[in-house]
């Protein structure tokens, strides 16, 4: 079988290069898309009573964590000074409509609620909601647009953003960075050690022209697997 499949690929030759060239592209264009679509959960075990618990809380009292936890520093003024108010409520109102979120609890709109409040009463929290699980793609997207548009000075307001979106986008983010930085390292390295090895530059470059293609057919099959279940971002390791 095998004998007769080489025949067919030397008979075939320029036929398989193209094809070769166009599946790996094809392969690197899908594979580069995964990254978006990995959880970086996972820490939970599902049998626990915890966990139990919390789904319960969840599905049948409809209690949930937020997704985004913003904390909004007024500086030097109260929480409860009318300027403070006027420009949280605008804030809230610009949450409320960013894209994936269900629901915006905070200090101003929960009546004054204390424990949404930091103790020198200069500070305080809104608490985003989504209909996505904790360190889900969804999650880690809302968390990614949160830091982006809302992070930072804003008509005299410090915003923070926190929570289990932005901690998962942070290490999806972290992970496929780290990722490019050592293949942009491991291998050029490895090629110059081929070419001592071999030395030919067409022979030393097979190994990497398959390695490569290894990598991204990887990447093509971890996202179709993606499509279907949930995949780890630890996979890419």
């Amino acid at each position: 079988m095998f004998e007769k499949l080489g025949h067919l690929v030397v008979r075939r030759r320029k036929a398989m290069v193209v094809l070769f060239i166009v599946s790996i592209l094809t392969a690197g264009t899908v594979g580069s898309m995964v990254f978006s679509r990995l959880d970086s959960g996972g820490y939970s075990n599902p049998k626990s009573d915890s966990y139990q618990v919390y789904n319960y809380l969840n599905k049948n009292l409809k209690i949930a964590d937020p997704n985004v936890v913003v904390v909004v520093d007024s500086d030097n003024l109260s929480i409860t000074d009318p300027t403070v108010v006027a420009k949280a409520r605008v804030l809230e109102a610009e949450m409320a409509k960013a894209p994936g979120v269900t629901k915006v609890v905070s200090y101003w709109n929960a009546g004054g609620e204390k424990t949404l409040a930091a103790s020198d009463g200069k500070a305080a929290y809104i608490l985003v909601y989504s209909e996505d699980e904790a360190f889900t793609p969804g999650s880690q997207e809302m968390g990614k647009y949160f830091q982006k548009n809302f992070d930072g000075k804003r008509d005299g307001l410090t915003i923070y953003s926190g929570g289990v979106g932005v901690v998962g986008n942070a290490i999806n983010t972290k992970i496929a960075d780290d990722l490019k930085i050592a293949e942009a390292i491991s291998i050029p390295l490895t090629f110059i050690l081929l070419v001592f090895v071999f030395g030919a530059m067409a022979a030393s470059a097979m190994p990497l022209i398959v390695g490569v293609s290894a990598i991204l057919g990887a990447f093509f099959l971890l996202y179709l697997i993606s499509l279907v279940t949930s995949v780890s971002i630890y996979a890419l390791n």
